[in-house]
């Protein structure tokens, strides 16, 4: 009977090892779920007060308007030389000829907010382009839906877009 009782003893502490082990394990995955569902969950797209939203504390956002000190997030405005028109045109035009692209909205030489869909695997990322009156600047925030690192392809899209709006004779 002893021995029974080491046996079920025994068994009894392994348990419980094994209960806080599945119990650590399911707080990290629900942890690492919910901030890679903050992109989902992120503060909504558009202008508000003339700025574009920020971005959610995961790495797979950037913006030009996002904390100075915010080097996960920030990227550089866009500054073009020539007027607001051609600028917002030069953009727009790259959107409507660019194909994995889903302009979901677009507001006549201000704003434009863009679905990117990767090539191979077809996810979404989020995209807005704001050109504010006061400056001849470009507002953008480039955000993936969808997964927690982004691997830097929404600062190369940025690129893409400073490259774009510095091209001369477009």
């Amino acid at each position: 009977m002893h021995r029974l009782w080491n046996l079920l003893g025994k068994k009894k502490t392994a348990s419980k090892k094994t209960d806080h082990l599945v119990s650590g394990c399911m707080e990290a995955a629900l942890g690492i779920f919910f901030i890679c569902c903050m992109s989902v969950l992120s503060p909504f797209s558009g202008v508000d007060e003339g700025e574009l939203r920020g971005c959610p504390p995961s790495p797979n956002c950037v913006s030009s308007q996002s904390m100075k000190y915010n080097f996960i997030h920030k990227v550089d405005p866009i500054s073009y030389t020539t007027s607001r028109e051609i600028a917002f045109q030069r953009i727009a035009k790259y959107f409507h000829e660019s194909e994995n692209i889903y302009i979901s909205e677009e507001k006549e030489g201000e704003y434009i907010r863009i679905i990117f869909f990767t090539k191979v695997f077809r996810f979404p990322d989020r995209v807005e382009v704001y050109f504010p009156e006061s400056k001849n600047e470009v507002q953008v925030r480039s955000q993936s839906i969808i997964g927690l690192w982004d691997v830097f392809a929404n600062r190369r899209r940025v690129n893409r877009f400073r490259e774009i709006l510095n091209e001369e004779g477009s």
